[in-house]
Order: C-alpha cells, then sequence, then structure tokens
C-alpha cells in the first residue's frame, strides 16, 4: 500500500478505536421504577430510568418483599433530603431476605440509606454506591454472607430525630462470614456527646479490608467478633483506629494518620503503623 494511503488508514482506525469507548455500563433488561414509595414483591431485575426523590419522613422509599432481587440505580440518585434532619425514612430496605444485590447509584438524605435487617438474611451484596448525607446509617446489612464492597460513604449523621446527643454509622455489618471490601467512609460525625463510628461489626469468620477511613470517633468498631481479620485499611483523623471488645481480631498492613489510638486491642500481625 501507499504510505500516504497506509497513514491515512491507520489514522482512521485510530479515530474508530477512540470513539468506540462505550459510555456507562446500565441495566436496560429490567423492571424499571419510576415513582415513589416502591415495593418490590417479585423476584427478577429492578433498575433505575432516571433520579427519584420522596419527602416522606417515616417507611421505605423502597422496600423489597422478596428474595433474589437485583436493584441497578444505573448511576442516578435515589434522594429524601426534603425530609430533613428529623426524618425516619429508609432509602432502601428488605427484612429478613436472602440474595438481595443493591448498586451503582447515589442514596442521599433519609435516616438509613439501605436497611436490610433480620437474623434469617443472607447473601446480600451492596457494591458501586454512595451513600450521602444519610443522618443516622449510611449502610446497614445484617444476616449471613454479606459482602460490603466498593462504596463511598460521605457525610453520614446529624439526625434531630434523637435529642441533641445522637451517634451516627457510615457502614453497619451484623452476622458471620462478612465481608467489608474496599470502601470511603468519610465524615461519620455524630450529634452532642453520641459516636461516630466508619465501620461498625459485630460478626463471626469476617474480613475488613482495604477500606479508607477519615474523620470519625472511632474506624473499624469490633463488637462480639470472632476470628475477624482487619487488613490493609487507611485510616484518618480520628480518636480510635481499630477498637473491640474482644480479642478475637488480628489486624496486619494498616496505617494511620492522625489518630490518636490507633490499635488498642486485638492481635497485632505485623506491619502496622
Amino acid at each position: 500500500m501507499h504510505p500516504a494511503k497506509l497513514a491515512a488508514s491507520l489514522l482512521v482506525l485510530l479515530a474508530l478505536a477512540l470513539g468506540a469507548t462505550p459510555a456507562r455500563a446500565e441495566t436496560v433488561n429490567c423492571t424499571a421504577i419510576t415513582a415513589l414509595p416502591a415495593v418490590i414483591t417479585v423476584q427478577g431485575v429492578y433498575c433505575f430510568t432516571g433520579n427519584l426523590a420522596t419527602a416522606i419522613t417515616s417507611g421505605n422509599a423502597i422496600d423489597i418483599q422478596t428474595n433474589n432481587v437485583v436493584l441497578d440505580l444505573n448511576g442516578f440518585k435515589l434522594g429524601g433530603l426534603a425530609a430533613g434532619t428529623g426524618t425516619g425514612a429508609v432509602g432502601i430496605h428488605a427484612s429478613n431476605r436472602q440474595n438481595i444485590t443493591i448498586k451503582n447509584g447515589t442514596i442521599r438524605g433519609f435516616a438509613e440509606g439501605i436497611f436490610l435487617p433480620g437474623d434469617a438474611s443472607q447473601g446480600h451484596v451492596i457494591e458501586g454506591t454512595r451513600a450521602d448525607q444519610n443522618t443516622v446509617e449510611g449502610i446497614d446489612v445484617r444476616g449471613t454472607g454479606a459482602i460490603v464492597r466498593n462504596n463511598q460513604v460521605v457525610a453520614t449523621g446529624g439526625t434531630t430525630a434523637f435529642g441533641p446527643n445522637a451517634s451516627a454509622f457510615g457502614i453497619v455489618v451484623l452476622g458471620s462470614g462478612a465481608r467489608v471490601l474496599n470502601n470511603d467512609v468519610i465524615d461519620t460525625v455524630p450529634r452532642g456527646t453520641g459516636t461516630g463510628y466508619a465501620i461498625f461489626v459485630s460478626a463471626q469468620d469476617m474480613v475488613v479490608e482495604g477500606n479508607r477511613l477519615s474523620n470519625a470517633t472511632e474506624g473499624v468498631s469490633l463488637q462480639g467478633v470472632g476470628d475477624a481479620l482487619v487488613v490493609n485499611n487507611r485510616f484518618t483523623t480520628m480518636l480510635g483506629g481499630i477498637i473491640c471488645d474482644s480479642g478475637g481480631a488480628k489486624f496486619r498492613d494498616n496505617l494511620t494518620s492522625n489518630v490518636t489510638f490507633s490499635f488498642p486491642c486485638g492481635t497485632d500481625a505485623g506491619n502496622n503503623n
């Protein structure tokens, strides 16, 4: 091929390659949620097609009442800021359910952004969400085998529903076999004499790994925990890094900056600073 034609062909191929970058991944084969409050009673895949907001001050914006549900926010927002700091509403709720996946979007301005309670809960996955400006808890998942990963939990706290003193919780995980992986938890700020818990766990056989936590009272609070591994986390600007009520936890490769009591409990497995 003539050099000029070859060069032109290469430029065309390069332009096509650069222009072929796909847009943000989006779930389209799904049942769209278009109004609030919403109740899900049939198993399947559900999604947002735009931002949704509500001013309810109690109850649930989205209540999942069945097992095996995927809820993809598709990069959109579920908003509850209009209810104010006294709200008691929950953004996304599912009680005693199995295999609930919530991903890819923002949950903002509720008392609890995501709340999946119940001893019979099992196999939940929360990933790629932003829990923002929720007044009591950002993400609260309970039961067996929960995975909370790759989330951003920002500006949790400020509820006026419990008087002048109220604690705040960025991520809460209760139950055995839990994994809390690669989350950013920033500004977990209580009211008055309350406590700001970036990550609060009460679970057996659990792993807290690769999280970045800043501006809280306690970074990782381990309550009633056995055989826990706290590995490769980063703690910045807080009173206590790893706080526990028993000696069942081992920690390794954690770093702190501006932390008053870095690792006052558990077993130091090395390379912590």
